[in-house]
């Protein structure tokens, strides 16, 4: 009888084990998905915490001798449906699209979910001629939550959107200029469309 019930008791000790490794397993599997969704209420605490505090690190100034490069008429092929838009964008346009594209490659590799739409530049897959087509930029946090969908051709709004979710507190912009985090929270409002009741106080 104390054979048995000695049996009964590893038997009972080794499930148990086994439960426990199963729990940490499912814990871990569990984290692990979760880390792959932005936490949105993190981000909310961040940009109110950027909203009433004050940057106080330096900041580059940039170059303001940078050449202007001519400006002239490219084709443009589409994407999606590999057809040629002949010479309807300058080359500026076509080089702040492709620094676009970039970067939200950039904050995908964070582990957000964002989409660039670029339909609007081609007639065809637009099925229409339209005379200042934009980009259409899409990001959710969690994925059953709706997309936050913005229209942006500026290069510097996603410079600021990428400097936000790397946890950075200032970003480099055009010819090189840093600007602050705290100075563009209506940018980050706009990208994200988080902190909507956030109330900005002039500093």
């Amino acid at each position: 009888m104390k054979t048995k019930n000695i049996k009964i008791g590893i038997v009972a000790a080794l499930g148990g084990l086994a439960a426990t490794q199963n729990c940490d397993a499912q814990t871990s599997n569990t984290n692990n998905a979760g880390n792959k969704n932005a936490d949105s209420i993190r981000l909310e605490n961040r940009l109110k915490e950027l909203a009433k505090t004050k940057y106080t690190g330096e900041l580059a100034w940039g170059a303001n001798c940078y050449y202007s490069a001519s400006s002239k008429r490219e084709n443009y092929v589409c994407p999606y449906c590999s057809s040629t838009v002949k010479r309807k964008y300058d080359s500026r346009t076509i080089r702040d699209i492709n620094k676009i594209e970039s970067i939200v490659k950039q904050v995908k590799t964070l582990g957000y979910d964002v989409f660039l739409d670029k339909t609007e530049l081609c007639p065809k897959c637009s099925k229409r001629n339209i005379k200042n087509p934009e980009l259409v930029f899409k990001i959710r946090f969690t994925t059953k939550a709706d997309y936050h969908i913005i229209r942006s051709n500026i290069v510097n709004e996603y410079q600021c959107l990428l400097a936000f979710l790397s946890n950075q507190d200032k970003y480099s912009g055009n010819q090189d200029f840093e600007y602050t985090l705290h100075d563009n929270i209506a940018i980050i409002q706009k990208m994200t469309g988080l902190g909507k009741d956030l109330k900005i106080e002039k500093q």
